[in-house]
């Protein structure tokens, strides 16, 4: 699906023409004023992807990168030939006065974080930089420990100045997000007829007793070697789920469940892993059972994953020197493999209520390299837009976005399949109810 700045009535998705089966199409998708966003690692894969959707959805908005090395902004140009339209900074992401010297001397009007992976890390240069230039600030982080800290440090510094800041703003987590808090807030009756949000009456609605996410991508999505990084660090921490409203500790990469992804896609096995999205979950939409799953194709990749966190010894999986070179040496094997199995991505989310009942939306797209650019720059449209309030937010919380409508419409742009507020049974590829609820 292709959008472009100038408002259309066109439907979210190609084969979903509904966001949710209690409201009619969404909102119209908003041009954003004439801005100047900088996308720090924008020669990487989700920076690149990133600036590639908003050079291509805001012909008005000017695009920099930002990285080490002119070296990749040469590599990155030859992979996306639109980017050659952006300019180039070098920048040094671990200096919070290089990043501040970059964001005064473009004048950003947004600064967007993707140079990741943020597991093990507590260098929050790039958001300290932010603050300082008072410029509104976007992540991609995936790591709890990282989005839970910089909530913790900076709130009361980014709404003393003035400035909007999400965290773990991307696809998985960050579009998954919004998908699980519009289905939330629909069940406890937040919005009116004209979506505008509401306090419900007493008694109103219907509270959510447990939350799932389950997320699967074709080898490695084509998102490089990184996301390979990401997942061998998370092979190293142990899983937080939420059972009867209490945290319990698990194994990483344990207790598989087999999800339904619909047609296209299937049945495919996913693990518990350490994700941000259940300790948000559990405290900004106070949804008591939270977990989070992800499982790939081959189904072999699972198995090595498996192995790796628990053959592997703790403390060289909690080492980032360690973990890059072997994420160096299984690259080249990744992405052979990646030729042939392609890169789709599949998101489930599904919410068992109090009362018994279930409500679930899908989200399958054949490019995750496409999709996780959209995902952010749609984050990127509500910041540019004064959508997000002054502080530090979750994708879910209700200061994130004004207008989830209009986010969900071009987070799913190119979606092959793309619905909300469906029962669990009709995602299904063999569509048939299916009694009483499951559990890990």
């Amino acid at each position: 699906m292709q959008t472009r700045a100038r408002a259309s009535s066109r439907p979210v998705a190609r084969h979903a023409r509904r966001v949710d089966s209690t409201r009619v199409v969404c909102a119209a998708k908003g041009a954003v004023p004439d801005s100047h966003v900088v996308v720090i690692g924008g020669t990487g894969r989700v920076g690149s992807s990133t600036a590639s959707a908003l050079l291509k959805e805001f012909p008005n908005v000017k695009v920099t990168l930002a990285s080490r090395s002119d070296a990749s902004y040469s590599s990155v140009v030859e992979r996306r030939p639109e980017l050659a339209k952006a300019g180039f900074e070098r920048v040094d992401i671990t200096s919070a006065e290089s990043v501040k010297a970059l964001l005064q001397r473009s004048k950003a009007s947004l600064v967007i974080h993707t140079a990741g992976p943020f597991q093990r890390t507590r260098n929050y240069a790039v958001l300290e930089a932010a603050l300082e230039a008072r410029t509104p600030y976007i992540d991609v982080c995936d790591d709890t420990p990282f989005a839970e800290g910089a909530k913790a440090a900076y709130m009361d510094r980014a709404k003393a100045a003035g400035v909007p800041c999400l965290v773990s703003a991307g696809i998985y987590p960050g579009t998954s997000n919004v998908m699980a808090a519009h289905i939330v807030s629909i069940a406890r009756g937040e919005y009116d007829a004209d979506w505008n949000y509401r306090t419900p009456a007493p008694g109103e609605g219907v509270e959510p007793k447990w939350l799932r996410y389950s997320y699967y991508t074709a080898g490695s999505g084509g998102a490089g070697p990184t996301i390979l990084e990401t997942s061998i660090l998370l092979a190293g921490e142990e899983v937080i789920v939420y059972k009867d409203g209490k945290e319990v500790r698990l194994p990483p990469i344990s207790n598989r469940r087999e999800v339904d992804f619909g047609p296209g896609v299937g049945r495919k096995g996913v693990y518990l892993y350490n994700l941000p999205e259940v300790v948000s979950a559990k405290k900004y939409m106070r949804v008591p059972d939270v977990s989070a799953r992800f499982g790939t194709d081959p189904f072999i990749w699972n198995w090595a994953m498996w192995l790796t966190a628990r053959l592997v010894p703790r403390h060289l999986l909690n080492d980032r020197a360690f973990v890059k070179g072997f994420a160096a040496l299984s690259d080249p094997w990744v992405r052979a493999v990646d030729k042939w199995i392609g890169e789709t991505v599949a998101m489930r989310v599904e919410v068992d209520m109090m009362n018994g009942k279930n409500s679930s939306g899908i989200f399958v797209h054949r490019l995750l390299s496409q999709s996780m650019g959209y995902s952010t720059a749609a984050f990127a449209q509500a910041v540019l837009q004064g959508g997000t309030q002054p502080g530090v937010w979750y994708p879910e919380e209700r200061e994130a976005l004004a207008d989830r409508r209009q986010f969900l419409q071009l987070a799913a742009t190119g979606c092959e399949r793309f619905e909300l507020n469906k029962g669990a049974w009709a995602l299904e590829s063999e569509i048939k109810q299916i009694g009483g609820m499951i559990y890990w």
